[in-house]
């Protein structure tokens, strides 16, 4: 991530303190631009030339893969679909972009869509940073939709992060530690919940949520369900990491070490927030779903929908010259035209496997100040937009404009 984006992050995360402006500011941008250090390892990290040999301790390579790279099917998995042909009469893939506190908006929306009744079972479930806090619950079903209200609605800063400025300032990894945020993703992401997950796999239905190890500038992709149908007792604690991982801003949130092995040794991988490389994701574009529909003699109708945590469409705003504020501008910019293109990408591939778009995202009039991290002003007044949104008689469009 360039240093204008880890300054804007930085100056995001301040947003509601006095002193930043006259104290922090001049000190820890020039810390940005000379570089921080790393988190320290417990084992060193893989090297250039091994790393793509690293596996988890304990579990198959096939619970991730590359998210630049063709995801593999083995036998197990065609077989898992055949015994359960009837749950794949219709397919209905639902992704969730990344946005931070903006993830209200998807929570009041899953909201609104299940009190409007026609919410189907999702086939699969993608998650990115936010999304990847909101995609358990959503792949599990609308039973789960009072713990998103929760979290959307009663979360502030201090449920999320505890500041660590000193630290930051003498060469630690980040601004902020996670130490609260984590705490609520234990308190969720429990061995019932886990369990859940397992069982919903063996029905061939499938949760993946999306990383990026910083170490290699590369996106991962984890198959939740897959972890949780291991039976091992590490799971659960393997599914946290990954989603604290997903939700990780470098910068502002220490990056989650994960432990692997490669040739016997151990080292550990570096992995934060999954938006750094893509903010929102359904499948490579390598993927033959026509190969998968013959294999189980099936043409189901097909459907993405999509969930854009943030705004879409442009918003004009007059900025000043100051370095601040056309650093925030460029940077916003920046997140929402890759955001944008990553939804292009996907609309191209979907017409090409003949699968039905369906888009929703925060809409361009939304004007309610944000004034900290994770707002519960703004957010209860988000969520109250998605829920009415979801709700509604036209949740859905097939294009961005």
């Amino acid at each position: 991530m360039n240093q204008y984006l880890k300054y804007q992050l930085l100056k995001q995360s301040f947003s509601g303190i006095k002193l930043f402006q006259f104290f922090f500011c001049i000190p820890i941008f020039f810390l940005l631009l000379t570089g921080c250090s790393t988190k320290i390892r417990l084992y060193g990290s893989p090297s250039a030339t091994q790393y793509t040999k690293a596996v988890i301790k304990g579990y198959n390579a096939n619970i991730r893969y590359w998210g630049d790279e063709k995801a593999t099917i083995n036998g197990a998995d065609i077989q898992r679909l055949k015994a359960n042909k009837k749950l794949f009469q219709e397919i209905n893939i639902l992704a969730l972009s990344g946005g931070a506190e903006d993830g209200s908006y998807g929570a009041g929306f899953l909201n609104g869509w299940s009190k409007r009744g026609n919410r189907p079972q999702f086939t699969m479930v993608t998650g990115i940073s936010t999304g990847a806090l909101i995609a358990p619950f959503a792949f599990l079903g609308s039973q789960y939709d009072h713990i998103l209200k929760r979290f959307y609605t009663q979360t502030s800063t201090k449920n999320i992060l505890s500041y660590t400025i000193v630290g930051a300032l003498f060469g630690g990894s980040a601004i902020a530690d996670t130490a609260p945020l984590k705490y609520t993703i234990k308190k969720e992401i429990n061995n019932n919940l886990v369990a859940k997950l397992a069982k919903e796999g063996e029905k061939g239905r499938v949760l993946l949520i999306g990383t990026t190890n910083i170490d290699a500038q590369r996106p991962v992709v984890w198959n939740i369900t897959k972890i949780a149908m291991s039976g091992r007792k590490d799971a659960k604690k393997l599914i946290q990491d990954i989603i604290l991982a997903s939700a990780s801003i470098p910068a502002v949130f220490p990056p989650v070490l994960i432990d692997v092995m490669i040739d016997g040794k151990h080292y550990q991988e570096a992995h934060v927030d999954g938006s750094v490389t893509r903010q929102i994701f359904v499948y490579s574009r390598t993927v033959n779903i026509y190969e998968y529909q013959n294999l189980l003699g099936l043409n189901p109708k097909k459907n993405l929908w999509l969930i854009r945590n943030t705004k879409i469409d442009p918003v004009y705003s007059p900025v000043t010259l100051s370095l601040k504020d056309i650093a925030e501008r460029s940077i916003s910019t920046l997140v929402k035209y890759q955001g944008r293109d990553n939804i292009y990408n996907i609309i191209s591939i979907a017409q090409r496997d003949g699968f039905n778009v369906h888009i929703t995202n925060v809409p361009k009039d939304f004007n309610v100040p944000l004034k900290e991290f994770f707002d519960p002003n703004y957010m209860q007044a988000l969520y109250e937009v998605g829920y009415k949104k979801g709700v509604s008689e036209s949740p859905w469009q097939k294009e961005i404009k």
